[in-house]
């Protein structure tokens, strides 16, 4: 039950960095290869810091990875396993001032303390700003990704690189889009026309309330989506398709969501017609999920409180059926050109919870690794992720999948493709 969830206007191109940006940016650079880069992970004792903070110590154990969070006990039992390089931070990221002492001395800071819905402030991207600290977050809301989108120009003149939405979905799949666009055009293979982000869960995917009151959150938002460059508003949870997500996991369906890659791809890549959506099981999951959306009343699906009370209340039969349903977790990402040319990109791993920690993982490996330039980015923008980047961001962040294609057509990873005569399948 996780959500996770125009006439070709790309976005103008970025300015060339400053002088001063650019030297702050190669200080930074060059200060990691002298000494261990230190990341705070905020939410580090969550399903999803924990997983990111277990991901980075696998993937660089030369790194200081701190564990951020408001749980002493947990927190230094849990950094205590990661290993003598790791250390936990006592941290609540409602308080800027307490934030500030935290990130002092920190090269990187992860923030997966969500949900992100109905957040009114971006504090944590403010105060890596105000401290000159790089950042990253799993964020799934959309009007949260576009307020932190908001403070692009005081991280550019502050020398700080930054990305919002660097997850597993919005993140990894926002890449994935990219790199297929990239491809349709630099090939000159037809202009890219519709793009559909396709996701699907087993159960709660094992990753904990949070992303449970996430996905409840979303019921009560209107999903937009963007029709031959016209933006449109759909019902949650409706619109829903079939989609055959190869072997391992076939054939699902999934739902209309409101999450944020769909903006961002629109108005980033310029592709004129973008949607998302998702899907759970067991399939009573997709019944309930609809259910709410069509009559619990929108005031109480916007309520964050009262939303994470009914989490509260369901969460012990959710985790009985998590331990029948597993957490598989698999990604497609269509797109179709104006010459008939379909591609897609499709990821899967049998276990959300370990798959979501490598995904963060490369994120703040490529920053840290100096592939992102002062500002907030979004994961598909090339100066967030450079395009020579993205390789091997992908490589890392797949590690452990059972199926990852890039660029491939639909009927070569589908486990039922439909032939048109003479040997030729779509």
């Amino acid at each position: 039950m996780v959500a996770m969830a125009m006439v070709r206007a790309c976005a103008p191109p970025a300015a060339a960095p400053s002088t001063r940006d650019d030297a702050a940016s190669q200080v930074k650079r060059s200060s990691y290869s002298s000494r261990t880069a230190r990341v705070l992970v905020l939410g580090g004792t969550g399903r999803v810091g924990g997983s990111t903070a277990t991901a980075l110590s696998k993937l660089r154990p030369d790194l200081s990875v701190l564990v951020g969070g408001r749980n002493r006990e947990k927190g230094e039992s849990f950094a205590s396993k990661l290993g003598e390089r790791s250390e936990f931070v006592q941290v609540d990221t409602r308080d800027a001032r307490m934030l500030e002492e935290a990130l002092q001395g920190v090269d990187l800071v992860v923030h997966t303390a969500g949900p992100f819905q109905r957040a009114e402030e971006c504090t944590v991207l403010q105060a890596a700003i105000s401290t000159k600290t790089a950042y990253i977050d799993v964020c799934d809301d959309t009007d949260y990704s576009w307020r932190a989108k908001g403070f692009h120009e005081q991280a550019k003149s502050a020398g700080v690189p930054a990305i919002t939405t660097a997850g597993i979905y919005p993140g990894v799949s926002n890449v994935m889009a990219a790199e297929l666009v990239n491809a349709a055009r630099s090939e000159n293979d037809g202009e890219p026309e519709r793009l559909r982000f396709f996701y699907y869960t087993a159960g709660s995917g094992g990753a904990g309330p949070t992303i449970l009151t996430t996905s409840f959150l979303l019921l009560g938002e209107d999903v937009i989506a963007y029709n031959k460059g016209k933006e449109i508003k759909l019902k949650p949870y409706s619109g829903a398709l079939n989609i055959d997500f190869g072997k391992g996991v076939r054939k699902k369906n999934v739902y209309l969501l409101n999450l944020p890659e769909v903006r961002s791809a629109f108005k980033i890549l310029g592709v004129p017609t973008v949607s998302a959506r998702f899907g759970t099981s067991p399939f009573f999951w997709n019944w309930g999920m609809q259910a709410f959306a069509n009559f619990l009343p929108v005031e109480f699906l916007r309520d964050k409180n009262k939303v994470q009370k009914l989490v509260m209340s369901v969460d012990p039969l959710v985790r009985a059926i998590d331990g029948i349903a597993g957490e598989r977790v698999s990604m497609r990402v269509d797109l179709d050109c104006s010459n008939g040319r379909n591609t897609i990109g499709l990821f899967t791993h049998k276990k959300l919870s370990v798959s979501v920690g490598f995904a963060t993982a490369a994120f703040a490996l490529a920053v840290l690794e100096g592939n992102t330039q002062p500002g907030v980015w979004f994961p598909e923008e090339p100066e967030g992720i450079t395009v020579e980047a993205r390789k091997l961001l992908l490589e890392r962040a797949s590690q452990g999948t059972s199926n990852f294609v890039m660029n491939k057509p639909s009927w070569m990873v589908e486990t039922d493709p439909k032939e048109v005569g003479l040997g030729i399948y779509v």
